[in-house]
């Protein structure tokens, strides 16, 4: 079926998109760098189009209708589609690209990845640059359109291409001047013992260590809490207390003699995967392509 949109033109996508993302008029005006009553028109031709508000004024500032939630996501594949097409079309090159990629990891991940591969891009190219934003707890398809890639464990539940990108597994860590440290083993008795510093999540849902530790049967005391690994060497410092987190972390703190490494008691030494995603519209993004290459050859020379 051929939908009529002759009372509309392309040029209506943008200041959509803009008003469905930021809900305000004046704020969707300076984003498309267009003037307020030009915003307010689009605004206008739109809601008379979609014989809908699209957004209305709430307790707390202006919300999106139904229709206006689900017009957002769709809008936003529509502009991230087009501007692979436009990508594509120009080709790439990273020896004179200006192009920012945007790639949406935890801290953790960027701790991983972030060296290795500003090492390889200072090679490869003199004008390109790298932006990480951090990733939300449960991020969806939304999030990864605005992204050029995400990376992530394949628990998350989204549309997406994949490849696994490297791997991790968890130790406990400990300030060198614990007393548990000067043991040569830590015992299930002894970490449970200890009073641990962790990490939770938003949505509630359990952390592998949660799931490490409930395996071993214990109920550890958590007293201090982040929503990042890499936070946790900062919280241990100069403290009797534990913490279960992924190897990586560990190892970069306890380079400085500060902190020893213990293996988790009764841990088989499982690993987790964190993989690289990328929406399936920008599969044929040469700049996505070559940015997935160049973060494969920067972990292996890790490895």
């Amino acid at each position: 079926m051929r939908v009529d949109i002759s009372g509309l033109d392309m040029n209506a996508l943008m200041p959509l998109h803009a008003l469905l993302e930021v809900r305000h008029v004046t704020r969707a005006a300076e984003r498309c760098h267009m003037s307020q009553p030009t915003m307010s028109a689009y605004l206008a031709r739109l809601r008379r189009y979609f014989d809908d508000e699209l957004i209305v004024r709430g307790t707390g500032g202006y919300e999106l209708t139904p229709l206006g939630h689900r017009l957002l996501p769709l809008v936003t594949e529509v502009l991230t589609a087009a501007e692979s097409v436009f990508r594509t079309r120009a080709g790439f090159d990273p020896a004179t690209s200006e192009r920012r990629f945007v790639i949406s990891c935890s801290g953790y991940a960027t701790g991983v990845i972030g060296r290795p591969l500003s090492t390889r891009l200072a090679g490869a190219s003199p004008t390109l640059s790298v932006q990480f934003c951090a990733l939300k707890d449960g991020f969806g398809e939304r999030d990864l359109l605005e992204a050029d890639l995400v990376i992530a464990p394949l628990s998350f539940s989204v549309p997406a291409e994949s490849e696994k990108l490297f791997s991790d597994d968890f130790v406990c860590l400990l300030d060198s001047a614990n007393p548990a440290a000067a043991d040569g083993e830590l015992t299930a008795e002894r970490l449970s013992e200890l009073t641990h510093v962790g990490v939770t999540r938003r949505s509630g849902s359990p952390t592998i260590a949660h799931k490490l530790l409930d395996g071993l049967g214990m109920r550890a005391r958590v007293a201090m809490l982040t929503d990042e690994w890499a936070n946790l060497p900062w919280l241990l410092q100069d403290t009797d207390m534990v913490a279960l987190l992924p190897r990586r972390v560990a190892q970069r703190a306890s380079r400085s003699g500060a902190f020893t490494i213990r293996e988790v008691p009764g841990y088989d030494r499982a690993t987790f995967t964190e993989s690289v995603l990328w929406h399936p519209s920008r599969s044929a993004d040469p700049g996505i392509r070559w940015l997935r290459g160049e973060l494969r050859t920067a972990l292996a020379a890790t490895a």
